[in-house]
C-alpha cells in the first residue's frame, strides 16, 4: 500500500498542483455551466476511498462571496497585506519549474460546473507508480482556453523534457497519455466541456464509460455512501461534499496483509464495522452568509472498541460556576469515565493481557494501616463523573503583544462523584510520586487544597534545579514551563495554572460572580445548537482572533524561528518558502477588521448509526 501512495516525481506534482487550482479559483470570476454529465458518484468506481465533490463551482464562488472571510479579504484595510502576498506568489510561481503553475498564474477562469477529486484504492494500487487520483472539472465556455493551455503543457513536456505522448480513442473520446523519462504516465481527456485527468488509465476509461452510459457498479450504488450523504444533508449545488470509504480502505489493507495482522488490529480496536465518513459543508448558505457543516462517522451495528470508549452521553450544557467570565472558548464532553476505562482495558486485553494488567498496577504501595494499594481504577476513575470541561481565556498575558508572552489561559475540569475518596487518592499520589518530600507543594485556600505540579522538574532536562550554565536555555524566547496546579471541589477536579486554580476557588467561595454563561456571545452560540448534546465547542472568535492577530503582527523573521507560542505554531509548521509569502507586519490593527469575526458553535452526538457532528460559523451581528 505504501508503494501505491508514494509521491511520483514531476507528473504527480503536476497533478497535485492542478488540484490546488480549485482553491485558487475561488477568488476568480464565476461563469456558466455547460456540460450535463451524471453525478460524480456515478462516474467513479465502487473502490473509491475518497471523494471531494462540488457539483456547481460557480455557485460555490457566489456563496463564498457572502462570507466574512471573503469580506475580510476584500476590505481596504487588508490591501497592503493582500497585494504583498499576491506579488510574492506571482514571483514564486514565475520561478517554478512546474508548467501547471503557469495556468494558475495567468488564468482568470475557474471550473463552471463540477470540480471533484477522487482517490481509487484497490488490490492493484500497491504496484502503481502514481497516486491513484482522478480529477474531474467542467469548464463551460472556457473549455477552449483550457484545451489550449493543456496542449501547450504537453507539447512543452514532449519537446523540451523528453516526455513520450501516446493517443488513443476510447468510446469516441480521445485520450492523451504523457509519460515522463523518470515518472509514470498521466492521462487526460475532454468529454464535451469536462476535463478528466488520472494517473491510472484504467480509472480514466471507467469514467469515460460511465459518462457514455455504461452500467457498471459505481460508488453511487453503495448503500453506505447513500446513507452517509443523506445523513449530512448533501444536496449538490455549491456545497462541498467529502466522503471517505473506510470499509474499502480496511478491505484493501487486509487483502494485502497475508499474515492477518492488520485485520486483527482493526478487530481489536473495534473498527471492523466502521463503514464510512461523510462531511458536507455549506459555505455562506445560511442566514447572513453563515457557514455550516454536518458530518457522520457511520457504524454498522453496535459500537465496539474505540467507538464504544468514546460513546458520549447527551446532556444539557451546564457551565460550572468557577469558569471565569473572561472565557472566550469552551468545550464540553459528556463521557462516563468508568465505562470508558473499562472499554480501554478490554481493548488492551485483546492485544495483550499483560498490557491490561499494567493499567491496573498499584499507583502506590500498601499503607501502614493495611489498606489495599491504590489503583487507577479504584482510586481515581471510579470517583469521576461524566463531564469534561475545557475553558480558554485570553488573559492578561495575551495583552502583551510580544510573541514570547502570547499564552492563552486554559482550565480543564473533570466532574467528580466522590470528593473525599478522590482527594484521599490524589493526596497520596502527590505526596509519594509528584512532589515527594516537598510539603510546600501543597497549601490550603478557603477549604480547598491546592496541589502544585513542577512540570519542568518532572521532565528530564527541563527543570532548573541542578542545571549547569552550559545547559541553560539560550535566548529570551526559550519556552517557560508553566506553574501548574490542581484542586478538588465538591463537583469537579480542576487543572490549570496556579493563579487560575486560586481564582476558581475564590469564585466558588464567594458564591459565584459574573458567569460566562450569561454573556451575550455564549448565549447566542449555545442557542444555535441542540439543548442536549454529547459534546460541544463554543467560541468567541473575535477574542481568540484578536489574540492571534496581535501576536502575528509583532512576529518578525527572528520571531518565526524562535518563538514557541500557540500563535507561532502555524508558521513553524509551514515550509519556509511558504511562510516567506506572508508579511504579517502589513496586517492592519485588529479593530479595523473586528467586524468580520463572529462566533463558532459545534456539537456531536452518539446515534444508533454512529457519531453525528455539526458546526456553524455565525457571522457578527
Amino acid at each position: 500500500m505504501r508503494k501505491a501512495v508514494r509521491k511520483s516525481r514531476k507528473s504527480s506534482c503536476a497533478l497535485m498542483f492542478l488540484c490546488s487550482y480549485t482553491l485558487f479559483c475561488l477568488c476568480q470570476p464565476a461563469g456558466v455551466r455547460a456540460a450535463d454529465l451524471p453525478k460524480t458518484a456515478k462516474l467513479v468506481p465502487p473502490e473509491t476511498v475518497l471523494l471531494v465533490n462540488v457539483e456547481d463551482f460557480g455557485q460555490l464562488k457566489t456563496m463564498f462571496e457572502k462570507t466574512s472571510l471573503f469580506k475580510l479579504y476584500k476590505d481596504p484595510a487588508m490591501k497592503a497585506f493582500v497585494e504583498d502576498f499576491n506579488a510574492k506568489w506571482q514571483e514564486k510561481v514565475k520561478e517554478s519549474d512546474n508548467e501547471l503553475a503557469g495556468i494558475v498564474k495567468d488564468a482568470a477562469t475557474l471550473p463552471q460546473g463540477r470540480a471533484a477529486i477522487a482517490v481509487v484504492f484497490d488490490a492493484k494500487t500497491q504496484d502503481a507508480k502514481e497516486p491513484p487520483v482522478v480529477l474531474i472539472t467542467e469548464w463551460g465556455d472556457k473549455t477552449g482556453q483550457i484545451k489550449e493551455m493543456v496542449a501547450k503543457i504537453v507539447t512543452k513536456g514532449v519537446e523540451e523534457k523528453g516526455a513520450r505522448r501516446e493517443m488513443e480513442d476510447y468510446r469516441g473520446v480521445g485520450i492523451t497519455s504523457v509519460t515522463g523519462e523518470s515518472s509514470g504516465a498521466l492521462s487526460y481527456c475532454f468529454i464535451d466541456d469536462c476535463l478528466v485527468i488520472s494517473a491510472k488509465l484504467e480509472t480514466l476509461k471507467f469514467v469515460i464509460a460511465q459518462a457514455k452510459g455504461a452500467s457498471s457498479p459505481t460508488l453511487a450504488d453503495d448503500d453506505d455512501y447513500n446513507a452517509t450523504l443523506r445523513a449530512v444533508g448533501a444536496s449538490g449545488g455549491g456545497r462541498i461534499d467529502i466522503y471517505a470509504n473506510i470499509k474499502q480502505i480496511v478491505k484493501t489493507a487486509a487483502a494485502q496483509d497475508e499474515a492477518g495482522k492488520v485485520k486483527q488490529i482493526i478487530s481489536n480496536l473495534g473498527l471492523d464495522n466502521v463503514t464510512s465518513f461523510g462531511f458536507s459543508i455549506d459555505v455562506g448558505g445560511g442566514p447572513g452568509g453563515t457557514t455550516s457543516g454536518k458530518a457522520l462517522l457511520k457504524i454498522d451495528g453496535a459500537k465496539r472498541g474505540i467507538c464504544k470508549l468514546l460513546e458520549v452521553e447527551s446532556a444539557a450544557i451546564n457551565v460550572p460556576p468557577f469558569v471565569p467570565s473572561s472565557a472566550s472558548a469552551l468545550s464540553f464532553v459528556n463521557l462516563n469515565m468508568s465505562k470508558a476505562f473499562d472499554e480501554l482495558v478490554k481493548i488492551l486485553s485483546s492485544f495483550s493481557p499483560q498490557m491490561a494488567m499494567m493499567v491496573n498496577m498499584p499507583l502506590a504501595p500498601p499503607s501502614a494501616q493495611g489498606e489495599l494499594p491504590l489503583t487507577l481504577k479504584a482510586g481515581i476513575i471510579d470517583h469521576l463523573g461524566s463531564q469534561i470541561v475545557v475553558a480558554q481565556s485570553m488573559g492578561e498575558s495575551a495583552g502583551d503583544t510580544s510573541p514570547a508572552a502570547a499564552q492563552p489561559d486554559s482550565l480543564v475540569a473533570l466532574a467528580v462523584s466522590n470528593r473525599s475518596a478522590l482527594e484521599k487518592t490524589l493526596l497520596s499520589i502527590h505526596s509519594n510520586l509528584i512532589a515527594p518530600g516537598k510539603p510546600d507543594a501543597r497549601r490550603e485556600l478557603l477549604g480547598h487544597t491546592i496541589y502544585l505540579v513542577d512540570v519542568g522538574g518532572m521532565l528530564p532536562g527541563m527543570g532548573s534545579a541542578g542545571r549547569s550554565p552550559m545547559q541553560a536555555p539560550l535566548g529570551s524566547a526559550a519556552p517557560q514551563m508553566p506553574k501548574l496546579a490542581f484542586t478538588v471541589t465538591d463537583t469537579h477536579l480542576i487543572f490549570a495554572a496556579e493563579g487560575a486554580v486560586e481564582q476558581a476557588i475564590r469564585t466558588l467561595s464567594s458564591g459565584g460572580g459574573e458567569s460566562v454563561a450569561s454573556s451575550r456571545w455564549f448565549s447566542r452560540a449555545k442557542s444555535s445548537i441542540p439543548s442536549a448534546v454529547g459534546m460541544a465547542g463554543l467560541q468567541d472568535t473575535a477574542a481568540s482572533g484578536e489574540f492571534v492577530w496581535s501576536a502575528l503582527r509583532q512576529m518578525n523573521q527572528a520571531g518565526r524561528a524562535a518563538a514557541m507560542t500557540p500563535a507561532a505554531m502555524p508558521l513553524q509548521m509551514m515550509a519556509k518558502p511558504l511562510a516567506d509569502l506572508f508579511d504579517f507586519g502589513l496586517l492592519p490593527e485588529f479593530e479595523a477588521v473586528r467586524k468580520y469575526f463572529g462566533l463558532s458553535a459545534s456539537y456531536g452526538i452518539a446515534r444508533q448509526d454512529g457519531f453525528f457532528f455539526e458546526f456553524k460559523y455565525l457571522n457578527p451581528e
